[in-house]
């Protein structure tokens, strides 16, 4: 299979995920930048690493990756350094 034909099946079979990010990630980026605009950075940056926490979650439990306790603890140290800088 040519790459031009690999590219049109996952085009096909793929068109709605690829839509939805071509859509939500400039926009979730600007999301960031205007809550920027309007609160201080100590509340944005770890509100932006809640994404890393979903992801923990959906690449254990959806995903089935593996390692699920382990990746949670390393979850709960980011939570504890968003709850510092919260309070800081």
């Amino acid at each position: 299979m040519t790459r031009t034909e690999t590219i049109r099946r996952h085009w096909r079979e793929h068109k709605y995920a690829v839509l939805g990010i071509a859509v939500f990630n400039p926009l979730a980026y600007i999301l960031v930048l205007t809550a920027l605009a309007f609160t201080p950075v100590v509340y944005v940056a770890p509100a932006r690493e809640v994404s890393v926490l979903i992801t923990v979650v959906l690449g254990s439990v959806l995903l089935r990756e593996g390692a699920l306790r382990q990746r949670m603890g390393w979850a709960c140290l980011i939570v504890a350094g968003m709850v510092l800088l919260a309070l800081g």
